[in-house]
């Protein structure tokens, strides 16, 4: 072997040797995994769960840390300018990394280039739903109904504009030639009682916040934004099913670290992750449960998903015409 391949040899070996030396001492103290909500919900849930598997696999504590407020902004800031060491991971949705960008004229962080994308987690599937009064039992009635009542202006609700419970519904009145009344909450919680009354005509929401409602008769579902049906409600079709394209009314749990963490860090962590998805008490307990789909994505994957869900929102930002300026 000549004397400079030789050379260039050692450099690969070195090289490679280095970036793979912080992964295998890594973690050597307590991470922390920032959720930009209120302890409870499926952001919270699923981040307290995991951390505690994970904790197991690398005998080190991972504490959740609860920043909330301004759709994930607080939360996404205080990450995006955190030591780049793998030691605070952020807990995001779509609205800090793709919808955020395209609601604000101005963000205290660049969601394309201040992080670093380590796993999509899980995905969340909506189901389509309507008080128990509509005439509307299907899809296909519900849209008819929306055409042809000349009464009153169809409504739907939602838990906040320019949410994930509001822009797919924007592009559901695009796609199928609706003009509908949209009615916003500051939350789930205010909107459900609303429909159950008959006061709103219909919206999407997770499957785990409206199950209980639905098998109680008090409200319908008439299609779920997903591949499959779901094991708590299977009665109730996929969009396809019901003979309509789907609203990708889905919102996906993902985990970030802050821009230049090292990719074997990053890869540690993604690998690591996707165990603990997958092991079969975890999923039974913490997705299935609550009908999520595990994903469990590699970075190069979940990187890929952001940039083209980037797109996706950017167009359903304008199509609402919502700001939160």
């Amino acid at each position: 072997m000549h004397q400079q391949s030789k050379i260039a040899l050692i450099t690969i070996m070195l090289a490679a040797i280095c970036s793979s030396a912080p992964a295998q001492t890594y973690p050597k103290k307590p991470v922390t995994i920032v959720v930009p909500y209120s302890p409870g919900g499926p952001v919270d849930n699923l981040s307290r769960a995991l951390g505690n598997q994970l904790n197991k696999i690398w005998d080190q504590p991972v504490v959740v840390v609860n920043k909330t407020g301004a759709n994930e902004i607080i939360g996404a800031e205080f990450v995006a300018k955190s030591a780049p060491d793998g030691y605070t991971l952020f807990a995001a949705t779509e609205a800090a990394l793709t919808m955020n960008p395209h609601l604000y004229k101005k963000l205290p962080y660049n969601a394309e280039k201040d992080f670093a994308p380590i796993s999509r987690l899980i995905s969340v599937p909506m189901m389509f739903f309507v008080p128990q009064s509509s005439k509307a039992n299907s899809m296909k009635e519900f849209i008819k109904m929306a055409k042809n009542n000349h009464d009153k202006q169809i409504s739907f609700g939602s838990s906040g504009a320019g949410g994930i419970t509001h822009l797919p519904m924007a592009m559901f009145e695009k796609q199928e030639g609706l003009e509908m009344i949209h009615v916003p909450y500051k939350g789930a919680a205010p909107l459900i009682p609303e429909i159950i009354a008959g006061q709103v005509d219909a919206a999407v929401l997770g499957v785990s916040v409206i199950e209980q409602h639905v098998k109680s008769g008090k409200l319908k579902a008439l299609a779920i934004s997903s591949e499959t049906r779901s094991i708590a409600l299977p009665d109730v079709p996929t969009f396809r099913e019901a003979g309509i394209k789907d609203i990708n009314a889905v919102f996906n749990i993902g985990l970030v670290a802050p821009a230049g963490t090292p990719q074997a860090i990053v890869e540690k962590i993604a690998n690591d992750v996707r165990q603990v998805l997958l092991a079969p008490n975890f999923r039974k307990e913490n997705i299935d449960a609550y009908s999520y789909v595990a994903v469990g994505s590699s970075p190069m994957e979940y990187k890929n998903f952001l940039s083209r869900d980037f797109k996706v929102q950017a167009e359903r930002v304008k199509t609402s015409g919502a700001t939160l300026d």
